[in-house]
């Protein structure tokens, strides 16, 4: 009898414990899924932002073709402040970084669900690597800039609008301070790697978001969710 009191006392206190630790699970993962929603947002307005800054570069690398340089003064001025990167993503991680430091990542018995949610970070991780990669071409399209353009005539363009529209069109005359082919070739060639490096991070970032939507689905069947 006594056995069978202690063994059962033991069944009952692992079955709250497994219930304690489900319960658990389920509102780490209502957590994460709010972080990938609100993440999910966020990826939307930068692939926009950075679609907008694609469209910006292409009109730059057209007035840079024409023959007359000087006449297309202040579309150059304008296009050219789109060169250096912007609009970087960086995902809700308090949650994560919570499981990982209390050591609760343990609690998602799904294995398929935990090796998604570790990827995701993962990806995340490699995104931002390639984003701190492109920021070091800033100091050398800063010295190529300083070649070409007046400095108050081209930081008198900035605002401080929306950042959809944080450059004004010059509206007043314009001139470039070179023509020189070679230093206009150094500017355009790092513009062309901005540009491509431009191109893909708008493909990781959709395919990090087409990984979110599936991620998201997974655990809204696995908890059971709305």
């Amino acid at each position: 009898m006594l056995f069978l009191a202690v063994f059962c006392g033991f069944l009952a206190e692992y079955k709250l414990e497994h219930t304690i630790e489900h319960q658990r699970e389920k509102k780490f993962a209502r957590l994460l899924c709010e972080d990938f929603k609100k993440d999910t947002a966020l990826i939307n307005k930068v692939i926009v932002r950075k679609e907008f800054r694609k469209t910006k570069l292409d009109s730059l690398f057209y007035f840079f073709a024409l023959p007359d340089l000087q006449s297309n003064a202040a579309a150059i001025y304008y296009y050219s402040h789109f060169v250096n990167p912007t609009f970087e993503f960086a995902p809700s991680d308090a949650t994560i970084q919570q499981l990982r430091s209390s050591g609760s990542l343990r609690y998602f018995s799904n294995l398929q669900l935990y090796n998604a949610i570790t990827t995701y970070y993962l990806h995340c991780g490699w995104y931002k690597d390639a984003e701190e990669a492109n920021k070091k071409n800033t100091i050398q399209i800063t010295a190529a800039i300083t070649k070409i353009f007046q400095a108050e005539q081209f930081y008198s363009l900035l605002s401080n609008d929306d950042p959809m529209n944080a450059v004004r069109y010059p509206n007043i005359p314009v001139q470039l301070l070179t023509t020189d082919k070679l230093t206009l070739n150094e500017f355009l060639v790092l513009a062309k790697q901005s540009n491509l490096k431009n191109d893909g991070a708008i493909i990781i970032l959709k395919y990090i978001k087409t990984q979110l939507g599936n991620l998201i689905d997974e655990i809204k069947e696995e908890y059971h969710f709305q």
